[in-house]
């Protein structure tokens, strides 16, 4: 996957059995392919957050964050001192401990912290987490979103769509930049056009089961047709 050319990588700490050893792992095998690496951590907590910048990440996508106070825990934990409360350890970002004065001096400035709105308060508290200092990017997950809120008709169903077209104006009038997860190149081209910056397409299972679904369907194909 490092080597199709993508932009970046997203390693999926959520809604995966992947511990941190895992974690960290699938990190270090991107960074060294060359690619950039983000990490959807478990939940928006110290150690996940910390686990996956200290192994190399680029950033990290925080799910579930509802509240000013969240969001400025997730920045605590991604950002060293004096802007935040990370610790500093000999992890493979520092590259154990050879640059670790280079890494630090860089790492608030380039390390990319997301959080995720994706809940009825964080939609409702909207204003209040864009206004946490550290916090680069407004995350939709579209699904959860649309779960909380009880609307029906899917992922690009029309009512969902303003709301999360809602989320992103409001993310770039207050100079935060907005992200946003697609499962077709249709979804995230629509909102590429609409000045969405962080875009994830898809997933490793999700190309694996459109993949073997295709062989399967054009097998079948071919044998009803006799060829």
């Amino acid at each position: 996957m490092a080597g199709l050319g993508f932009d970046y990588l997203c390693v999926e700490g959520e809604h995966s059995g992947l511990g941190t050893g895992t974690v960290q792992t699938l990190v270090a095998s991107a960074v060294l392919a060359g690619s950039e690496v983000l990490v959807r951590v478990a939940a928006p907590e110290q150690q996940p957050i910390a686990a996956a910048l200290d192994a190399g990440a680029s950033g990290v996508i925080v799910p579930r964050v509802g509240s000013a106070a969240v969001a400025q825990a997730v920045v605590a934990a991604a950002r060293y001192p004096p802007l935040g409360e990370r610790g500093l350890g000999p992890g493979r970002a520092t590259g154990y401990g050879v640059w670790t004065a280079d890494y630090v001096a860089r790492a608030n400035e380039h390390v990319l912290v997301a959080v995720q709105i994706e809940t009825r308060a964080g939609v409702e508290r909207l204003d209040e987490i864009l206004a946490v200092d550290g916090v680069d990017v407004i995350f939709v997950g579209p699904g959860d979103l649309g779960l909380s809120l009880g609307i029906a008709g899917g992922l690009d169903g029309l009512e969902l769509r303003e709301v999360i077209e809602g989320i992103v104006v409001r993310a770039h009038a207050a100079g935060r930049a907005a992200g946003m997860f697609g499962v077709t190149p249709e979804t995230v081209a629509y909102w590429a056009k609409r000045g969405v910056e962080l875009l994830l397409f898809g997933s490793d299972v999700g190309f694996l089961l459109a993949g073997a679904t295709a062989a399967r369907d054009r097998l079948a194909e071919l044998l009803a047709s006799g060829e």
